[in-house]
């Protein structure tokens, strides 16, 4: 759990369970204003937590800002950096929905208040979603213990991916349940330009199609996204010579380090775990063991419910997305909390359908704990991350004399905050070469943070944390660098090339 956080019609499917809707509810005339009102409330309140963080605090959200605005010139660049280098490190399907934005106005606010009505659109979504598998009570307590996640209401107003991806992927999911190949193919490859992690959703596409060997429903499903996501890493490959996500793969497991497959699946699965059950509990200990031991007994309640759906239909799309998505988790070297907010439709889903009649209650029980214990005893307070950590580092380089060249390990955000334009950090085996290659590309600033959270795994061996460590390393060589800045506070120290 992150500091400071809790960090029309319906048709019956053959997993549907629970369909009979509370005695007396549907000749109620209010029937049709309560899941409205519901349904109001779960949007206000993730709008109620916006901004949620503020702007570049996580890089991504800035990288899709500049890729909307580089995208109305009719290139695909960063653009704070100089030269303007392709930006093949994100997926241009975001910052394609947020050009039309970046044509009206360059003010970040802007993209931060779009962000959180797509954010808010997301429980009224799994509510559409769910009560065609599920009843109305079950399919509102679910998009009430949506809307009032700590890890959904952190990434309000944040100009990400993960809401729009989980929007797309309610909508490819009832395109396939629906049995309308054409509109899941279509989707599929959006949600693929959107985030690369859609790879993890095609096999619940094409098992359907194979298994029943309906061959031109697999064409209409399987040949938008291999175009879309082809023509995309086409385009990477033209520019750097390879394909980003593919790259940080690598970065994890290297060509002789699939040895560490096993740490990083019991790493990730404590963290997935203990994040989701501390959404329940208070938050001094919403990070301990028995945040861990919540999750885990959640998780093992979905799990009995994938189980009971695959064995009623073997080709169930929503048990098939749930299982890609955790078997990917499970082995990426990256940890952000912002990951489950794609699963946790399918998570609860999956609960309700091991829980049967006892889903309500259970869900009931789980959105009052989440309220009182972490949502709304933070409604109306300001977001812990309401400023940039590191501000007064980023004072001192703002106020550096004009032009200068900044570099650090997460140069774009560091570089936005600062005002300055910005590289990244060389790729040296040794100090001098560093040296060399900051003198080449004239940088005039370099910013070293301790204790950097770059979302990895915790392991020692990975190439990413060995070059960020190792560059620190260098920059402590006072014949090569000169340290001009120092705060013990922030834990930032500023150097330059000599």
């Amino acid at each position: 759990m992150l500091e400071g956080w809790p960090s029309g019609r319906r048709r019956t499917t053959g997993n549907r369970v629970g369909c009979k809707s509370p005695r007396g509810f549907e000749s109620h005339p209010f029937r049709h204003f309560f899941p409205l009102a519901v349904l109001g409330a779960c949007a206000l309140l993730i709008i109620a937590f916006a901004p949620a963080q503020y702007f570049g605090r996580q890089q991504d959200d800035l990288l899709y800002f500049l890729g909307a605005r580089s995208l109305l010139s009719g290139s695909y660049c960063l653009l704070t950096s100089p030269g303007c280098p392709p930006l093949t490190m994100i997926n241009p399907g975001w910052p394609m929905i947020l050009a039309p934005l970046a044509a009206l106005s360059e003010n970040p606010a802007l993209f931060a208040a779009f962000s959180a009505i797509i954010l808010a659109a997301c429980p009224i979504a799994l509510w559409a979603w769910l009560r065609r598998r599920s009843d109305e009570t079950t399919a509102l307590l679910a998009a009430g213990i949506f809307a009032s996640c700590p890890l959904v209401l952190a990434q309000s107003g944040v100009v990400m991916s993960e809401a729009p991806y989980l929007l797309v992927l309610l909508a490819l999911l009832a395109a396939v349940e629906s049995g309308r190949p054409a509109a899941a193919g279509s989707l599929a490859a959006v949600l693929l330009l959107l985030r690369t992690a859609g790879l993890s959703a095609l096999p619940a596409l094409l098992i359907g199609p194979l298994r029943d060997r309906r061959w031109r429903a697999l064409a209409l499903t399987a040949v938008p996204p291999a175009t879309s996501y082809g023509l995309w890493s086409a385009w990477s490959w033209s520019k750097i010579g390879a394909v980003d996500k593919a790259q940080l793969v690598v970065t994890t497991y290297g060509a002789n380090h699939w040895h560490k497959f096993l740490g990083v699946l019991t790493s990730n699965t404590q963290y997935y775990l203990s994040e989701w059950g501390g959404c329940f509990l208070p938050p001094g200990q919403a990070a301990g063991p028995l945040a861990l031991a919540l999750g885990a007994v959640l998780a093992a309640t979905a799990a009995w419910g994938l189980a009971r759906a695959l064995h009623r239909r073997a080709d169930d799309p929503a048990a098939w997305v749930l299982l890609g998505a955790c078997a990917m988790h499970a082995v990426w070297g990256w940890q952000y909390e912002r990951y489950m907010i794609p699963l946790l439709p399918l998570l609860l889903w999956a609960m309700s359908t091991a829980l049967e009649r006892y889903a309500r209650p259970a869900l009931a029980v789980l959105l009052g704990l989440q309220l009182t214990m972490q949502t709304l005893p933070r409604l109306g307070k300001q977001s812990p991350w309401a400023e940039p950590e590191l501000h007064e580092t980023y004072a001192w380089l703002a106020a550096r004399p004009r032009p200068a060249l900044m570099s650090s390990a997460l140069f774009a955000r560091d570089g936005w905050l600062s005002g300055l334009p910005s590289l990244p950090l060389p790729e040296e085996p040794d100090a001098a070469a560093f040296a060399a290659d900051l003198k080449a590309w004239r940088v005039g600033f370099v910013m070293h943070a301790d204790g950097l959270d770059i979302g990895l795994h915790d392991d020692p061996t990975s190439s990413l944390r060995q070059h960020v460590e190792r560059s620190g390393s260098y920059l402590s060589d006072e014949r090569l660098f000169k340290k001009v800045y120092e705060n013990a506070r922030e834990r930032t120290s500023v150097y330059e090339p000599r």
